[in-house]
């Protein structure tokens, strides 16, 4: 194993030997590519390699990329890498019935909702069904933002429902309405890989589903009843960061096999980390928790009759102190081991929080991405626009300066002064890190 790193490294390094000084090559600990559940033969993600390329700079552009049509068969399966440039913002959430398709965020994009309804909240889902399916989708360098959590029974920044073959990777996803990344309903073959979670938006109570602080990130699997998803959603989660605001569901994971490896949680005052629910086999390995987080959540539902599950937790950490190994199961199904569909160990846990949680060079939209050229090293300085802490609800107006006062064009990478003008006449001054 250790000569397989080595010679990943050395390949890695030889491939991105002739970077120029505008971005830094990615790390050894980086493969850059799909792999676990993301990468079994038959199943592996490719996006839309070989296709051709466009870049987009509103709503309707995206749209109108995401659906395009082959001309002889009209079926929305043509392959293209899509660009995505600048700010986006999403009037109300797109579905998509599409297939090849690599979307990938330039270097200070981000697409985002301001809108907390039950009707128009949500920005991305990818999804099957009458007659249409969706499968073969890449996401990386992208920031997706929703509008702030607020429990009406809207919907997620981002959702892939009966989606299968997905590479999610270095992307910044927070303040979903409902969730802020969800997978349900038969998807499978997922593989999602550096990204960085994290709510900045206060929670709106009040919501006519009762919960005043829904920050709950991450649900796999929509109830314990959608039996169709009993051998699917299959997943890896590798070198994720759960960050501030993330209160629960980071996973919380029903039917699934899911290893999550070498994952991050700072999301301190929590609820739990890892949710464990009906027909869950999970192996979490090598991950490192910081102190005050609660790490996981029985939550399967004996009383109803679904009270079967698998969870290992094995070699992890708690504010450097190692976390005794978990290994509780009900119903007596085989334990899931990852080595036996696919070989990927992790790097050692005590190096998680300098490699995942570093903002430049771990999880999160950090990447340098270039047209014509794809993901071509990190972007220096951290130029991803990033999940902001603006209240969309409120704020009417907004200026931006730096520490010493010096008037600015928007965020900068560091520590800003944000002076924002509410719709209501009062001022409200923040000091915003970038």
């Amino acid at each position: 194993m250790k000569l397989t790193r080595l010679l990943i490294a050395l390949s890695l390094m030889m491939y991105l030997s002739s970077f120029s000084a505008a971005q830094t090559p990615l790390s050894e600990y980086d493969l850059n590519r799909p792999f676990g559940w993301g990468a079994q033969p038959g199943f592996e993600v490719t996006g839309g390699e070989g296709g051709e390329e466009v870049v987009v700079t509103t709503e309707a552009e995206l749209e109108a990329a995401m659906t395009t049509k082959d001309p002889v068969t009209k079926e929305r399966d043509v392959p293209l890498i899509i660009y995505v440039k600048g700010e986006i913002e999403f009037k109300s959430m797109h579905t998509w019935h599409v297939k090849n398709k690599t979307v990938l965020g330039l270097p200070g994009s981000r697409i985002y909702s301001k809108d907390r309804t039950k009707k128009n909240s949500g920005i991305m889902k990818f999804t099957s069904g009458s007659g249409a399916d969706s499968e073969n989708i890449i996401l990386r360098n992208l920031t997706i933002q929703g509008a702030g959590a607020y429990d009406v029974d809207g919907d997620d920044a981002l959702l892939f429902q009966g989606v299968k073959r997905i590479w999610v990777d270095h992307c910044t996803i927070g303040d979903g309405v409902d969730s802020s990344f969800d997978c349900n309903h038969e998807s499978d073959y997922v593989c999602v890989t550096w990204c960085h979670f994290i709510y900045r938006i206060p929670p709106l109570g009040g919501g006519s589903g009762g919960s005043d602080d829904h920050r709950y990130c991450n649900t796999w699997g929509s109830s314990d009843k959608a039996t169709e998803s009993i051998g699917h959603l299959n997943t890896t989660f590798a070198n994720c960061w759960w960050d501030e605001g993330c209160m629960e569901r980071c996973p919380r994971i029903r039917f699934g096999k899911v290893h999550v490896v070498n994952c991050y949680y700072t999301n301190t005052d929590n609820n739990y980390s890892i949710g464990y629910g009906y027909l869950s086999n999970i192996y979490a390995e090598k991950c490192w928790f910081a102190n005050g987080v609660i790490v996981d959540k029985d939550y399967t539902d004996a009383k109803h009759g679904y009270p079967d599950y698998n969870y290992q937790l094995v070699g992890s950490k708690q504010g450097g102190s190692a976390l005794a190994d978990k290994k509780q199961d009900v119903g007596g199904a085989e334990y899931f081991n990852p080595d036996k569909y696919y070989s990927y160990e992790g790097f050692d846990v005590d190096l998680v929080p300098s490699v995942v949680g570093n903002e430049q060079t771990g999880a999160g939209a950090n990447l340098m991405v270039e047209v014509g050229k794809g993901v071509t090293g990190y972007a220096n300085g951290g130029v991803s626009t990033g999940i902001k802490h603006f209240d969309f609800t409120t704020a009417h107006s907004a200026d931006y300066y730096s520490l010493s006062g010096m008037r600015q064009s928007g965020l900068q990478h560091g520590i800003n002064i944000v002076r924002q003008q509410m719709s209501d006449g009062t001022v409200k001054v923040m000091k915003v890190k970038q």
